[in-house]
């Protein structure tokens, strides 16, 4: 049957419809896989920008971890737990030791603090604090071997080291300073074995008052730097060999 000329109009009109309902269905599913595209490459560039800077804290900053802060793939449980990316370093990390009235008893540590890692990453110094903020005792130091996931005893000062190192050229070597009512004194660390060369020594009547920032190395187990051997001396270099 033929059709009237109103009949192809209706039937011309309802194929556009359906040509503009297919256009925009077309156009939302468009729309659609563009903001999944964009929400994909959002979350992607975001994760891109904040780990550089999560790496760039791990390797230049001085961390504080408590058992309500991880870090760096660091954590530490409220017993005291020691753990890096799920492996148990220490349990306990011994802060320090009380007499419980049958022997010394181990504190565990509730706050430690990193410093940042060796040139290479392999090394790290760690501190164990018998207690959390900024007014916490820092008693024990020790050494982290990154590759061997083992902890070294070591000793830099009884109150622990202040937030500066200088490693040797070689990594052989790590000089601590700590300070105590105006003098200081430094400390050359061996990592590997934790062995500590002190200075001044211990028989020493000099009261160093030493610029860390100054330490040069001149050697791998020699360096200088900006030392005053009392109040009233002038500021001068000295070499310290080891």
């Amino acid at each position: 049957m033929l059709k009237t000329p109103r009949q192809d109009a209706i039937s011309i009109g309802a194929q556009q419809r359906r040509c503009n309902v297919s256009m925009v269905q077309k156009h939302r599913i468009g729309l659609a896989i563009i903001s999944a595209l964009l929400l994909i490459t959002g979350i992607a560039v975001s994760k891109i920008y904040a780990q550089p800077k999560a790496d760039a804290a791990c390797a230049t900053k001085f961390l504080e971890i408590t058992p309500m802060a991880a870090a760096c793939g660091f954590a530490l449980s409220k017993t005291g737990t020691f753990t890096r990316d799920g492996r148990t370093l220490a349990d306990p990390l011994v802060a320090s030791y009380e007499d419980d009235g049958s022997g010394q008893k181990p504190v565990a540590a509730e706050q430690v603090v990193l410093f940042p890692p060796s040139p290479s990453g392999r090394f790290r110094i760690v501190q164990g604090c018998g207690g959390a903020g900024e007014d916490a005792l820092c008693w024990q130091t020790l050494v982290l071997d990154q590759e061997k996931a083992q902890l070294q005893n070591t000793f830099a000062g009884r109150y622990g080291p202040e937030h500066w190192q200088s490693w040797s050229p070689d990594e052989q070597h790590v000089v601590l300073a700590n300070s105590d009512e105006g003098a200081w004194w430094l400390h050359v660390i061996d990592p590997m074995s934790g062995k500590s060369h002190d200075f001044p020594a211990d028989d020493s009547t000099e009261n160093w008052i030493i610029e860390p920032q100054t330490l040069s190395w001149t050697g791998p187990r020699s360096f200088t730097m900006t030392i005053k051997t009392c109040e009233d001396c002038p500021a001068a270099q000295k070499e310290i060999r080891f």
